[in-house]
């Protein structure tokens, strides 16, 4: 099955009202804690909403398939990302979130989530999701920027006009 971005963004609503409604406190500027805190309790519950397909959700995973190349860990190398046309040397590089299926270049959704009061590093992670579009054959990346209102919170999907 393929999804379309109506899909895709009607499962991460449904996902961010399900964090609200269950973890509201730890989304609080004042709480403030870390950002993979929060995106592994949101990686929870996005990923009942993949299960029918097989898909798995995972947080800061670092590894893919040797298509790529390969390292001395065998059948999957870590994660690298080329950024020569911003002016940056190739890394490594950890998703905040990914929808996937281990062991295949079945990419479906990389998401990049920061809090609305950390965002300085927005940009980057625009960058980096064009580049998980472009460079790992990602189906779909998202920015998604939650608030400490629901009703602030961003989805925007990529590929992103980066000046």
């Amino acid at each position: 099955m393929s999804y379309s971005r109506e899909q895709i963004e009607e499962k991460i609503e449904l996902t961010i009202d399900e964090l609200y409604e269950k973890d509201s406190e730890i989304i609080f500027e004042t709480y403030n804690l870390h950002e993979r805190s929060i995106t592994h309790r949101f990686a929870l519950y996005l990923e009942k909403h993949f299960a029918d397909q097989d898909y798995v959700v995972d947080v800061e995973y670092n590894r893919m398939l040797n298509d790529y190349g390969e390292d001395i860990i065998g059948n999957e190398i870590g994660k690298r990302l080329d950024f020569e046309k911003y002016g940056k040397e190739a890394s490594a590089v950890y998703p905040d979130v990914i929808v996937h299926k281990r062991n295949t270049t079945d990419n479906l959704l990389e998401i990049e989530m920061k809090m609305q009061w950390k965002n300085s590093k927005k940009e980057f992670d625009l960058i980096k999701i064009n580049e998980y579009i472009s460079q790992l054959d990602y189906q779909f990346g998202v920015y998604l920027e939650l608030a400490e209102n629901r009703n602030e919170c961003q989805v925007n999907f990529g590929p992103f006009e980066i000046n």
